[in-house]
């Protein structure tokens, strides 16, 4: 009775064992190497036994201290002696994301935790532009030093001696307090060094610091997949695998404006500023009442036109001014920024006499020279002439001028010009009248086609346009035309709908293998 007292207490204990036992053995993790050069990536993988249905892998965990770059699974099932097992291996590819002692936590997979993994990332310095790597990373600045708000050139360049990169995918630039900008489109070339010959995929940016200080330019992690080249002309299997390279972000220093610099109303880091002025007409011949339009150009070589200021007077005496919208424009050469703004202006006179347009300058600080300069149009004086015939309100007249005089004067009728101008108001009415007659003869003539040659055939033509319908749709129907069914059997890979996948397989099969 004793020992059947003991076996029931033991039995629990057994099946915990067992269980944990159990437990113990349906996760391991491993990684390739504990310690690693920064920039470089481990493999981490996660073996689970006699995996169950509705297994949920979490890798967040792992983004606080590494960036996830893939995930691939691999199944195996093994029998040895009559006994089978099976395992499925997650194997995630890992880029540290600082130096130093890392940890890869635990992860929580259903009822079961992984153990935490240790590694060591070390600094081993810079990359170097070696002839032996497949794969690395170059950055070039134009500058080690610029002023706020100044432009700086940042170019990275990918060398390679791999053929089949496919998905290049390169880090975010992302700096706070900047204002950046892609310049253009990747450019890809060639370039032999010693003796080897690289591809190139290079992007340029312009970056635009907002604050003094240190700007850190960050690191700049490459990734992509390279292919065998193999594959199947229908489905195009590839066999790839990734490919990373790595390398250092720098710091450049941020100058606040010279002192010179700031009691000025505009703060202009360039290498070139440049003004022109242009009329619409001769001002020297303006009369009161006339118009002449002005248009001033601003060119900033190292600047983005939406920063270009205002520079046209708002103001002017004697003269009403009414402006258009700015036209702003921004344009690359030579791998620099160059913006323009262009202010187009009416002018019209409203008093005679002599008028001042005012100069424009515009200081701006020249980054070749570290000095400030100024670009300016000079005032512009011009006579307005009075206007011939214009009522004495309108322009002055002489005090000596016998008022009286002036009132006993006999108007002047010009009969012939009030008959011409009677005969060209009935000429212009007897003309609107005909227009009324074209119309209504066109909508006679339109109405009769439609009752003698349309109405009677009806039938018959929409029987022809009915017979083209038919023939065209069959004539591109994918039973018909291999072009189509290959373009449905794309568009159903890529819906994923594999019934329709299936169907429109054949369709193009049948047009492929004759």
């Amino acid at each position: 009775m004793i020992k059947l007292i003991r076996l029931f207490l033991l039995l629990p204990l057994v099946i915990f064992c067992s269980f944990a036992g159990a437990q113990d053995q349906i996760l391991e993790v491993s990684v390739d190497r504990s310690e690693l050069a920064r920039g470089e990536t481990l493999t981490y993988t996660i073996r689970v036994y006699d995996q169950r249905q509705g297994m949920q892998l979490d890798l967040t965990p792992l983004t606080d201290e590494f960036d996830v770059l893939g995930t691939r699974t691999s199944s195996q099932i093994r029998s040895i002696n009559g006994t089978v097992e099976s395992w499925t291996d997650y194997i995630v590819t890992l880029f540290p994301l600082a130096e130093g002692e890392l940890t890869i936590p635990s992860l929580e997979i259903n009822d079961a935790v992984t153990n935490p993994i240790i590694i060591s990332v070390v600094n081993e310095g810079p990359r170097s532009n070696q002839s032996n790597e497949e794969l690395f990373l170059e950055i070039e600045l134009n500058k080690e030093t610029v002023y706020v708000q100044e432009q700086l050139l940042f170019t990275i360049r990918l060398y390679y001696t791999i053929n089949g990169i496919r998905n290049p995918q390169f880090t975010e630039l992302e700096i706070p307090d900047t204002v950046i900008q892609l310049i253009g489109s990747p450019n890809q070339y060639e370039k032999l060094i010693d003796g080897v010959r690289y591809g190139v995929y290079e992007k340029r940016y312009v970056v635009f610091p907002q604050r003094s200080g240190s700007l850190e330019i960050p690191d700049i992690l490459f990734r992509g997949e390279v292919t065998d080249g193999s594959s199947n002309f229908v489905f195009r299997n590839l066999n790839t695998r990734r490919v990373t390279a790595f390398i250092e972000g720098i710091s450049i220093q941020v100058d606040e404006r010279p002192e010179i610099a700031r009691d000025t109303q505009f703060w202009l880091p360039v290498a070139n500023l440049t003004l022109e002025e242009s009329w619409s007409a001769d001002i020297s011949a303006l009369k009161v009442g006339d118009s002449a339009v002005r248009t001033i150009t601003m060119v900033a070589d190292g600047l983005d036109g939406a920063v270009l200021p205002p520079f046209s007077p708002t103001e002017i005496e004697s003269l009403n001014l009414y402006a258009d919208p700015p036209d702003i424009q921004r344009t690359f050469v030579d791998g620099s920024i160059v913006g323009s703004r262009v202010e187009t202006m009416t002018l019209v006179p409203t008093l005679a006499g002599s008028i001042e347009i005012p100069e424009i300058s515009v200081p701006w600080w020249n980054i070749n020279t570290d000095l400030q300069e100024r670009t300016v149009i000079p005032a512009v004086y011009i006579n307005i002439a009075t206007v011939e015939g214009e009522v004495p309100s309108e322009q002055s007249v002489s005090s000596t001028v016998d008022i009286e005089t002036l009132l006993e004067t006999t108007p002047i009728v010009d009969q012939e010009m009030i008959d011409a101008q009677a005969e060209a108001q009935i000429i212009a009415v007897n003309a609107i009248w005909l227009n009324y007659l074209i119309a209504l003869a066109f909508v006679i003539v339109i109405a009769s086609i439609y009752r003698l040659v349309i109405r009677p055939n009806k039938q018959a033509i929409n029987t022809f346009i009915n017979a083209q319908r038919a023939r065209i749709g069959e004539k591109y129907s994918p039973e018909n035309n291999e072009t189509v069914a290959y373009r449905q059997l794309v568009h159903a890979c890529r819906g994923k709908d594999l019934n329709r996948i299936r169907e429109t397989l054949i369709q193009w099969s049948d047009h492929y293998l004759g």
